[in-house]
């Protein structure tokens, strides 16, 4: 039952975000192409990108693949709007419309709009990422839904101001219609916050807690939201009006400045002339004298400070380099695990446990004094080597399907098998002559000679 209110929550502010977000980008796209930006495309770029930072979050990956997982999905979701948006009658997976795309010849509208429609997906994307790392409280709900109210807002000044005063017709509702489910997806997110973090008893019915506060923001956002812009309209209008005098104002004592820094740059001066005329005015200094010893000083100075400068600019380098190879290599998103503080008592345990694993292998690859020693040796062989004994299967058994996959060793194989049976069966102790003979079988069997048929063997040979 908690885990309802922080969905909603989530999806009320991806929602807030995505309305002004998304009435900017139809806006300039119809504005100048009469184009719009696909919506479904908007949400999936959107979601798609707040789902991977969650989930590298989650996993606590390292920052250099936070960023080519970004990249990658951020290159895929641009090729895919280009499709849909240019080459929407063809195949996705076609390679026809990718090769016609780069190597099309494009003019500077069409260079614009290639722009425009990638920044908008660059932005999706980003907006994404950045809300995915959002915290969830009532301040950072408050802090959207003031960024909303400004990204609106400047963008009906600019539209009123295109109307009014340069008679641009706009024949869009895309802006209009998107302020609507802003202001509920924004009301009910603040709402939710607001309920979630006060930590206060509300009389709702029982049952109904979540239902409650979610239909009450959603009826209030919507009344008063829109009976807010229908109010405030003729306001909005008064201060386009306003806000375009002002700007008026302030830019007419500049105009004459830069338009004759422009032509300073780009007019047509004589350049050999201008010279020229102040070429005469230019003394001639007497030379100056110098002996050997300055001359001596004036090199090791010059090479001293060319010295000093390459050292501090190898240090500097060095560090910048280091610090951003642990930054993208060594340093992980998201929040550290919680684990059991350090204590000396649990460095003695991994210390022992260091020890007990070394005398272990130590007794494993030690001289082996008896044919059951060489037998579990050979077994730790065949395991490694592909062929682990099975739970049924008798030493001779084992032996021999060993000598049938690696005949160039079957005396060996056959070899430790015997002194096993003579061992446990007839219960004596091998000799030293026999443990020679054994040591001599397992060296060969052990021997990095043999490692290609191991390999081959494990893959199936």
């Amino acid at each position: 039952m908690k885990r309802n209110p922080n969905i909603l929550l989530f999806i009320c502010g991806a929602g807030a975000q995505l309305s002004w977000l998304y009435a900017w980008a139809a806006f300039l796209l119809f504005s100048f192409f009469q184009r719009i930006y696909p919506l479904p495309e908007s949400v999936g770029i959107f979601s798609l990108a707040a789902f991977l930072s969650l989930f590298c979050r989650r996993h606590r990956w390292r920052v250099i693949q936070v960023i080519g997982i970004h990249l990658a999905g951020g290159t895929a979701a641009g090729l895919w709007v280009v499709h849909v948006f240019y080459y929407r009658l063809e195949p996705w997976w076609s390679r026809g419309w990718l090769s016609d795309f780069f190597n099309r010849p494009r003019d500077q509208l069409e260079w614009f709009l290639l722009f425009l429609v990638l920044g908008s997906t660059f932005v999706f994307w980003a907006a994404g990422i950045r809300f995915a790392h959002r915290v969830r409280s009532y301040t950072s709900a408050c802090s959207g839904f003031d960024r909303g109210i400004i990204a609106f807002f400047s963008l009906f000044l600019v539209k009123l101001t295109l109307q009014t005063r340069m008679g641009v017709q706009f024949h869009d509702s895309m802006a209009l219609l998107m302020i609507f489910p802003f202001f509920i997806f924004s009301l009910t997110e603040i709402g939710l916050a607001r309920n979630q973090g006060s930590g206060q008893h509300k009389t709702y019915l029982t049952g109904y807690y979540a239902l409650g506060v979610l239909a009450s923001f959603t009826i209030g956002a919507l009344i008063i939201g829109t009976a807010g812009v229908m109010f405030f309209l003729p306001y909005l209008k008064m201060a386009s009006v306003v806000g375009y005098d002002l700007v008026q104002r302030a830019a007419n004592p500049l105009g004459p400045i830069v338009i004759a820094v422009i032509r300073f740059i780009f007019g047509q001066a004589d350049w050999e002339s201008t010279i020229s005329d102040f070429t005469p005015s230019l003394g001639t200094g007497e030379p100056v004298v110098t002996g050997p010893w300055m001359l001596m000083l004036q090199k090791v100075l010059i090479w001293g400070g060319w010295t000093l400068l390459i050292a501090m600019g190898t240090v500097v380098a060095g560090v910048v380099l280091w610090y951003a190879f642990r930054w993208l290599f060594l340093k992980r998103v998201g929040a550290e695990p919680g684990g059991k503080p350090w204590s000396l008592l649990s460095w003695w345990t991994q210390v022992r446990a260091f020890l007990t694993a070394f005398w272990l292998w130590s007794l494993r690859a030690g001289a082996k004094r008896s044919a059951a020693q060489f037998y579990a040796a050979l077994r730790r062989w065949g395991r490694h080597s592909g062929l682990p004994q099975a739970a049924s299967e008798t030493p001779l058994e084992y032996g021999k399907r060993l000598a049938y996959r690696f005949p160039n060793l079957k005396a060996e194989i056959l070899l430790i098998i015997e002194m096993l049976q003579s061992e446990v069966y007839g219960e004596y102790s091998l000799s030293s002559k026999q443990i020679t003979k054994a040591g001599k079988a397992w060296k060969k069997l052990h021997s990095p000679l043999r490692w290609p048929f191991r390999i081959k063997s494990i893959f199936g040979g």
